[in-house]
Order: structure tokens, then C-alpha cells, then sequence
């Protein structure tokens, strides 16, 4: 027993400081955050505990606002999410056949919003599609004569969407390029000896050996686009009149714009239910223990 946990002792060691920090930044809010969604505690901070109150008026639709913060969510969702996950599928798989320079200078171009502070990147797209003479877009209208367009009244969805979805794809085509790097070449060889096309070798070859990567990036995505709300805040703040206010920004208006923290909490809660379960059916549908079961060929 004793040999058995000296063993274990010197694990615990070095991973104590990771759970020290996951517990303290991550568990410790999450239960803090389920305990206020059952109290109805206001911005002096005064509470008392009014049971399930607060879903109750989440799930019964007391809120007018819920029906259109569930289609805003599903329509960022869908649209974000495709545009980054086959976005940076195409890009990685047009760079890998130029050259190695043209190749890493195409890939720094994408990869260039990761680097850009959010602040920055938000009031890029704000002075972009800014609905005066003064925007990039409009400015380029004016100089063909035609009239200026309101941007973020008409497409306010459409903007949010493609800024969320060209961040991502950065992340998403560094690691799809790597993969694609470590195929053998001999599988690509073949297929060209018999006569398969770039999109044919691509679709039958390389996509199907980029499982693992597609499945992760989908999985960290979805997540991320679930939970996000920091670049929609900055660029339309949910507006025009809630247009694309999505469900995280909706917790967090409720939370520290209208001091509803108990209410604000019970829609964080859902989130975090619905992330979880989510996150099983992804990796289920993907065969994640079919991946990580130990192999049956010994080497």
C-alpha cells in the first residue's frame, strides 16, 4: 500500500498545480453560478433562495425575448460554424498545392486575426460596414456613385457571422495543414498513378484520414461559438433591437446590464447543459472510443 502510493505521490505533485488552477478559475464559478440561479439576487447583492422560479420563467417562455434568442443562436451557429470548419478544409488543401513560400504567406494572412487583440479586430469590422460615407464598404460604393448602404441594420447577422467565422478558420487551418503534412505520401502518390483528380484525392484520401483533426475543431468550435459573445458585443453589442443577441450575450446582459444575476444565472446554467450534452453527441457520433481504444495490431 505504502509502495503503491509513492508511486501515485509524485503524479499528484506536478499535476496539483492544473487542478488547483481548473478548480479555482472554472469549477468553483460554475457551482457558484448554479447556486445563485436558484436565488433571485439583485445588483445590492441581497438574495434569497426562490427555488426553480427562475427556470420556470425561462422554459415557460415568460420571456418575450427567448423565442428570438434561440433563432439568433441556431442561425449563428449554422452559419458560423460550416464557414469555419470548410473554410480552412479549402484553404489548407489549396495551400498545400502551391509553393512553400506562396503557401506560408497565404496561411499568415489567415492566420493574422488570431494576433489582432479582440478591441482591434471588432472595430475593424465596425469601421468596415460603418453605415455612413465614412465606411470602408460604403467608400467604395461612393466612389462608384452608388448610394450608401446600412450595413448593420440590414445584415447584422451576416457581419457577426463572418467575423466569428474568419477568426476561426485560422486556428482551424493551422491545424488541418499540419495534418495533411503527416500523410504519407505514398497514399497520395497512388492515387495520382491512378489517375485521381486534386478534389477526387482529396475527398477520398486525405479527407477521410483528417477524421480525428475535423472532428476536434468541430467539437472546439461548436463549443466556442456556443459560448461566445465577446466579438458580437463589440461589433453590434446584440443589436439592432436584439437582432444578434445570441444566448451567452443575452446571460450576460440580463447578468451585468440589468443586474438580474440570479435570472442571468439560470441561463448560463441551460448553457452549460447544453454544451455538455452536445458535446456527447459529437463525439459520439464521431466514434471518439473507436479512436482512442488501443490498437489490436502489436507492434
Amino acid at each position: 500500500m505504502a509502495k503503491g502510493w509513492l508511486k501515485i505521490r509524485p503524479h499528484w505533485f506536478f499535476l496539483s498545480p492544473g487542478v488547483l488552477l481548473i478548480s479555482f478559475f472554472y469549477f468553483i464559478p460554475v457551482v457558484l453560478v448554479f447556486v445563485i440561479a436558484f436565488t433571485n439576487m439583485d445588483q445590492a447583492f441581497n438574495w434569497r433562495f426562490v427555488g426553480l422560479a427562475n427556470f420556470s420563467r425561462l422554459f415557460t417562455l415568460r420571456d418575450p425575448l427567448i423565442p428570438r434568442i434561440i433563432k439568433n443562436t441556431i442561425v449563428y451557429i449554422v452559419g458560423a460554424l460550416p464557414l469555419t470548419i470548410i473554410g480552412a478544409l479549402l484553404i489548407s488543401l489549396l495551400t498545400m498545392r502551391v509553393n512553400r513560400t506562396a503557401s506560408l504567406f497565404f496561411r499568415a494572412v489567415f492566420f493574422l486575426p488570431r494576433l489582432i487583440p479582440p478591441v482591434v479586430w471588432g472595430f475593424l469590422w465596425m469601421w468596415s460596414f460603418e453605415g455612413t460615407r465614412y465606411g470602408v464598404f460604403n467608400s467604395i460604393l461612393g466612389s462608384f456613385g452608388l448610394p450608401i448602404i446600412h450595413w448593420f441594420i440590414k445584415f447584422p447577422m451576416l457581419i457577426v457571422i463572418f467575423a466569428n467565422g474568419f477568426l476561426g478558420i485560422s486556428l482551424a487551418m493551422l491545424i488541418f495543414t499540419s495534418a495533411i503534412a503527416s500523410i504519407p505520401r505514398d497514399y497520395l502518390w497512388a492515387a495520382e498513378i491512378d489517375g485521381a483528380s486534386f478534389w477526387q484525392t482529396s475527398r477520398f484520401v486525405i479527407i477521410p484520414l483528417l477524421r480525428w483533426p475535423i472532428m476536434t475543431m468541430t467539437a472546439w468550435h461548436l463549443m466556442s461559438f456556443i459560448n461566445s459573445y465577446v466579438y458580437i458585443f463589440l461589433i453590434t453589442g446584440g443589436g439592432p433591437y436584439h437582432a444578434t443577441e445570441v444566448w451567452a450575450l443575452y446571460g450576460y446582459n440580463t447578468a451585468f446590464k440589468n443586474y438580474q444575476y440570479g435570472y442571468g444565472s439560470s441561463i448560463m446554467v441551460v448553457l452549460v447543459v447544453i454544451n455538455v450534452l452536445l458535446l456527447i453527441t459529437l463525439l459520439r457520433s464521431f466514434g471518439m472510443k473507436k479512436m482512442i481504444e488501443r490498437s489490436r495490431i502489436e507492434a
